[in-house]
């Protein structure tokens, strides 16, 4: 049972299916306000849960920067519900414009989080790739097509886990050295891996791999956010195999994920190679997101 505030408890497995019914209340678009986020971060985030006016309300503690709540699932009484969060933690993020649009005007100071938006694309345009813009994108795939003739696509087989964790281990390690991927961030994202690879079938996740010769090249995990939107929460490929990520994703979009209208890609958490990357794909949208303080 879900506590009344200020009463709090951990999030835990056991909540996943209360969880669940209160993100169900309406569409969500944004990748904070998913399951598999909240379960699969659920280490890193420290999540704890309380109700206030009926209203699910998830204070995130994370290991990188002060606690915050997130917006509260659920309709009653909004504003007194942010007054209530903002006195306990002074200050609410990651919040939806859909949520700012239900408070009072001018009652809430707000800033933009650009480092934080969501990348929306549409499903149909990243499996056909058509037209100029995407014509790097289309070399890339023809030349990992030449270069590893012997490659496989297909659903993701959570038989692979020590495959993928080596595979991760591959990846982050020309990371390592940046300032964007501190250990903290390794030891974050193989959490969150694992947990996603062991939770494959209680979450309903999604995902696909592309192996070369014998070897795991690239996997992706998602699962779905609303009825016309995948989120694609894991991304990782193999940095000796040039092109394998253009040719995943675009084989995810016309394959994996084809049934529905949107993918989102998630943030690019101001990390310049990420974002230009993510701009390369000519989003469709960026779902903004916000901060409140107290």
């Amino acid at each position: 049972m879900l506590p009344e505030y200020p009463q709090f408890k951990p999030f835990s497995p056991a909540d996943w299916h209360a969880v669940q019914e209160h993100l169900g209340l309406e569409t969500r678009t944004i990748c904070e306000l998913s399951l598999t986020n909240f379960a699969i971060w659920r280490e890193f985030d420290n999540s704890q849960l309380t109700l206030i006016n009926g209203n699910l309300c998830v204070l995130i503690n994370p290991l990188n920067e002060p606690g915050y709540f997130l917006e509260p699932l659920g309709n009653e009484r909004l504003a007194e519900t942010a007054d209530i969060c903002l006195k306990h933690t002074k200050r609410m993020s990651r919040l939806s414009h859909a949520f700012i649009e239900k408070l009072p005007e001018g009652r809430f100071r707000g800033v933009c989080l650009r480092d934080q938006f969501d990348y929306v694309y549409s499903v149909a345009e990243m499996a056909e790739l058509k037209g100029k813009k995407f014509d790097g994108k289309r070399n890339h795939i023809r030349k990992f097509g030449r270069d590893f003739p012997a490659h496989r696509f297909a659903r993701l087989d959570t038989s692979i886990r020590q495959d993928a964790l080596k595979l991760f281990d591959k990846w982050y390690k020309i990371r390592e050295e940046s300032r964007f991927f501190p250990k903290m961030a390794y030891v974050a994202q193989r959490s969150a891996l694992e947990a996603a690879l062991l939770n494959f079938d209680k979450l309903k996740l999604i995902g696909c791999s592309v192996t070369v010769g014998d070897s795991l090249a690239g996997l992706l995990v998602g699962s779905v956010l609303n009825p016309e939107m995948i989120d694609l929460h894991l991304s990782y490929t193999d940095p000796e195999v040039p092109g394998v990520s253009q040719f995943m994703l675009q084989q995810a979009c016309a394959q994996t994920y084809s049934s529905y209208k949107l993918i989102n890609l998630e943030q690019d958490l101001g990390i310049p190679g990420l974002r230009k990357a993510k701009l390369s794909y000519h989003p469709l949208r960026l779902e903004k997101k916000f901060e409140i303080t107290g």
